[in-house]
């Protein structure tokens, strides 16, 4: 992955601060999320949204996203097509794929809303410990 922040304001690459001040919010984990090193990820984070993504395989990543409630709505969705914009740009991905819980939606709305297209459904554990039903989504690279 190439990691250079996208040309949006307040845009920053793999803060530790900033993301947590998302993942950490009482409206998305809670403070049991914070993290102190995003590993292997790159993650974008604009105030109240981060955006990371993961290599699955070459030319394959997984998307996952957070917004907190007050940034939640049109605005969110704009800054997210930004992000999802930069990547298609700037990255070295055929297919972005993602996972999301089924008793999400506003989370699968969100993903509609940015051009995925349901793929499939899995279980998988959720970071509560409770394994969940989930929808697959995936947006390859656009022609």
């Amino acid at each position: 992955m190439i990691f250079t922040a996208p040309d949006i304001p307040g845009a920053r690459i793999n803060d530790i601060d900033a993301i947590n001040a998302v993942i950490t919010h009482p409206g998305v984990y809670g403070e049991g999320a914070q993290i102190v090193d995003v590993q292997d990820r790159l993650v974008v984070s604009l105030p109240g949204i981060v955006v990371g993504f993961r290599m699955v395989r070459r030319r394959v990543h997984e998307c996952h996203q957070a917004v907190i409630p007050q940034s939640r709505g049109k605005e969110a969705i704009a800054a997210l097509r930004k992000v999802r914009d930069w990547w298609w740009k700037t990255q070295p991905s055929d297919l972005m794929i993602a996972a999301i819980p089924d008793n999400k939606k506003a989370a699968r709305f969100t993903m509609h809303a940015l051009g995925f297209v349901r793929w499939g459904e899995i279980s998988a554990p959720c970071p509560d410990g409770i394994e969940r039903h989930h929808v697959t989504y995936k947006m390859e690279r656009p022609r």
